[in-house]
């Protein structure tokens, strides 16, 4: 039996559903039962619980030999750092309490020892906590998610316009988070030798610039990108409902983004999704 945790989402739901493409026996772990029935129909066993429930975690990671495992995003409401490390820890606790033989884990591009800096310093946490267990281990690191700029389609749509941090002209490593996901899927099916980190970003490298280029051709319209000053970044964060702790732990997030703080892999692997691929392909969903 193999595990996912995150079905709902985009990283997740692939690595589930390229497992029950395989034969294999998957059980997904749903926050909330409105998926349940499809992943029921598609094969999967369904497991319905709060991450923060360890003993409930641990008694389904008890039921599988494989899993794959990432960090459910916190409300930017609450203090992202301290709840994200919370779920960790839950996290991590079931994989102490149980018996599996092989454990993949998302993270990214990035992923460094700050206790302040929203994904890059949790998702550092994560990775060391996982090599703690002593499970035999794949780290999956993901570049920037392409899947980041799917709430400007709504908003190109409408006004032609959608807003970014990144400066206009900063060529940035991308991925498409379907691509990451059937990455996690091999993986995890790997012989349990198979270990270590494993980077991925998409074909090239894009700028906010090439969003609005990919947008245009998409939505079948011009479109331009409103370049948000630094100056503004936390003003920004804040009138999208981020708390200040969380506000100011994206704020430094992004700066070690944007200046490039960080440590580019040298031979990552290579996503076959390009940037407007992936947008058209969110564009069709959203439309049904």
């Amino acid at each position: 039996m193999d595990i996912v945790l995150g079905a709902s989402g985009h990283v997740g739901g692939t690595v589930a559903r390229r497992l029950l493409e395989q034969g294999r026996a998957v059980t997904v772990v749903l926050h909330r039962s409105e998926q349940a029935a499809a992943w029921s129909a598609r094969g999967a066993s369904v497991v319905v619980l709060d991450v923060h429930d360890t003993a409930a975690l641990t008694a389904a990671f008890c039921k599988a030999r494989r899993a794959f495992l990432l960090n459910p995003p916190a409300s930017p409401s609450l203090d992202v750092d301290r709840e994200e490390r919370r779920t960790i820890q839950s996290i991590l606790d079931a994989v102490r309490g149980a018996s599996l033989e092989k454990i993949v884990v998302q993270s990214t591009y990035g992923a460094q020892d700050n206790p302040h800096c929203g994904d890059l310093g949790s998702l550092y946490t994560f990775e060391q906590g996982a090599r703690e267990t002593g499970v035999p281990l794949c780290i999956v690191r993901a570049a920037y998610f392409m899947s980041n700029w799917f709430g400007a389609l709504s908003t190109a749509r409408q006004s032609g316009v959608f807003s970014s941090l990144l400066p206009k002209d900063l060529k940035a490593p991308m991925v498409a988070p379907q691509d990451v996901g059937e990455l996690a899927a091999r993986l995890l099916v790997a012989p349990v030798e198979e270990t270590g980190t494993y980077s991925i970003e998409g074909p090239e490298t894009y700028t906010p610039e090439d969003v609005a280029t990919a947008l245009s051709a998409v939505l079948e319209g011009d479109v331009t990108v409103d370049e948000i000053p630094r100056s503004q970044w936390l003003e920004f964060y804040r009138s999208h409902g981020f708390c200040t702790e969380a506000a100011q732990s994206y704020a430094t997030m992004t700066g070690i983004f944007v200046d490039g703080r960080y440590e580019r892999p040298r031979t990552p692997l290579r996503g076959a999704t390009d940037l407007q691929t992936c947008l058209r392909d969110q564009a069709s969903i959203s439309s049904r």
